[in-house]
């Protein structure tokens, strides 16, 4: 297997990095990682088995950074020494297609003809997002690891929590505080802007793709075209239901055919303990379905 260090460059002329794992034969087939909130294109504990069961699958892995890793990162601009400083406590969620595409577009440069898109926690909404803005047509399947209904979670955990930072966080806006981080993290976790709380959870938000809590739009799931597998551990711990019903309520939204939904027995949010597993799953539906 080869591993090769990667950077693009997006069209706003933020700089990412990645790493790609290519079986030692030559294939033109790729699987591109998406992380979830906070995540990095490193951190998972499932990447290395991911790699291994990819190539020897015949499949390439590439692993990246959006423009959300961490929990705050800065980011060179281009060829200049000025920076932006994002990561998740600024991230507009929308951004994601820039980055997604810088990706892509390095895919199709090395030559590969077929990707498919792999998503974890909030990286498959982005996912999912993406897909409702672009059609790409040399996408041909989509993987959802935890899909997170983040919104949703948060009004479970407290509405009037919710309702007290969205507001605090629209009023900041408004006052052209919107670069200052809200006094409540998301979850006891996450510290996030004004600008991104109220862009990501507003009434306009983009985000919302899984809204298994209130029942909402599937639209862009629904418009899919193309097979999806969604899963989540037995243990997730990041449901607004149980992982039993929040798969539910996702797979009466998936449209192709070959779409498949499935528990992973034992298993928590992020996978640990289960990582041979969950990437031979993946790659054996991906050989049957793809």
């Amino acid at each position: 297997m080869k591993t090769t260090l990667c950077r693009v460059t997006t069209k706003d002329l933020l700089r990412l990095d990645g790493a790609l794992y290519e079986p030692d034969n030559c294939s033109k087939t790729a699987i591109l990682h998406l992380h979830g909130r906070a995540g990095t294109f490193y951190a998972n504990c499932f990447f290395e088995a991911m790699a291994n069961t990819y190539a020897a699958a015949g499949f390439a892995f590439l692993a990246v950074n959006l423009r959300g890793h961490d929990q705050i990162a800065d980011f060179r601009v281009g060829a200049t020494d000025q920076i932006r400083r994002i990561g998740q406590a600024f991230d507009i969620f929308e951004e994601c297609v820039f980055d997604i595409d810088a990706w892509l577009d390095f895919l199709r440069r090395r030559g590969f003809e077929k990707i498919i898109l792999q998503g974890h926690s909030q990286g498959g909404c982005k996912a999912v997002y993406y897909l409702s803005q672009r059609n790409p047509r040399d996408v041909a399947a989509l993987v959802l690891m935890s899909p997170a209904d983040a919104a949703g979670l948060l009004k479970k955990i407290s509405r009037e929590n919710f309702k007290t930072d969205l507001a605090l966080a629209q009023e900041m806006v408004a006052d052209g505080r919107g670069e200052e981080l809200l006094p409540r993290p998301i979850r006891g976790v996450y510290y996030v802007s004004a600008k991104s709380f109220a862009d990501e959870f507003g009434p306009d938000s983009k985000a919302n793709i899984f809204p298994v809590f209130e029942k909402g739009d599937f639209s862009k799931l629904e418009n899919i075209k193309i097979p999806v597998l969604a899963f989540y551990g037995a243990k997730e711990n990041l449901c607004v239901g149980s992982p039993e019903k929040d798969l539910a309520v996702i797979a009466g939204h998936l449209r192709h055919p070959n779409s498949k939904t499935l528990i992973m027995d034992g298993a928590d949010h992020t996978y640990f303990g289960f990582e041979k597993q969950v990437s031979e799953t993946v790659a054996d539906w991906i050989k049957k379905k793809i």
